[in-house]
């Protein structure tokens, strides 16, 4: 943050792990959100799946910590989400993060194309509108991800969870590199174009002053 003066850096705290799902245990996600909350060109972002969001309500964040949730429809978490919150408690955790003064964000994520795909993406944001308290909507984003896959994920995948519904045929998959030089199997470009166009259209129903910082 010296360094890069005057100008804000922003951290991420959940790039390899959940830190939430374990954070009521240790605190020390809290101790730097209230850290972040007192420097003058920090900011502080992650992302959870939990729910377990209590202990963190009265830290002294000043606005400087954007709180992350990571959504999907009802499916995606009850049959590939197995031990993580439902939908229905990690909407009702972003909504007391709300009400405590953080900004708030949605990752939909991963994006998974099941039976009944559109009207499940439908429901998501219908109960988040009726759930989130009106403080929410005013600084809001989302970020879209659609599932996808690597060569070793799949083999770790199948050998811990051989009896997954998760659909890992690469033949149905477009192979795409990807940043740091792992290539990854991606939706078809007509499925992908499909994503955007339907979960757009709810964004713009549901929340048409959120933020759609990206679509991957």
């Amino acid at each position: 943050m010296r360094e890069r003066a005057p100008e804000v850096t922003r951290f991420e705290a959940s790039c390899t792990s959940d830190i939430v799902g374990v954070d009521h245990l240790t605190h020390t996600l809290k101790r730097a959100i209230e850290y972040f909350g007192e420097s003058e060109y920090g900011r502080l972002r992650f992302v959870t799946k939990f729910a377990h969001v209590d202990h963190l309500l009265d830290a002294k964040h000043n606005g400087k910590t954007r709180f992350r949730f990571s959504i999907n429809a009802d499916y995606v978490i009850k049959y590939l989400e197995p031990g993580t919150s439902s939908l229905k408690d990690r909407i009702t955790a972003a909504s007391k993060v709300a009400r405590a003064g953080y900004p708030l964000g949605f990752i939909v994520a991963p994006i998974y194309l099941h039976e009944g795909w559109k009207e499940g993406y439908r429901r998501m944001f219908e109960k988040l509108e009726t759930a989130l308290p009106d403080i929410a909507k005013k600084d809001l984003t989302f970020e879209f991800i659609q599932h996808r896959f690597t060569k070793p994920a799949k083999r770790v995948i199948q050998k811990n969870y051989p009896m997954t519904k998760l659909e890992l045929d690469e033949s149905r998959r477009k192979w795409k590199w990807g940043r740091y030089g792992i290539g990854k199997y991606v939706y078809q470009n007509e499925e992908q174009e499909e994503i955007k166009t339907e979960l757009g259209k709810y964004l713009e129903e549901y929340f048409p002053e959120a933020n759609l910082q990206y679509f991957t």
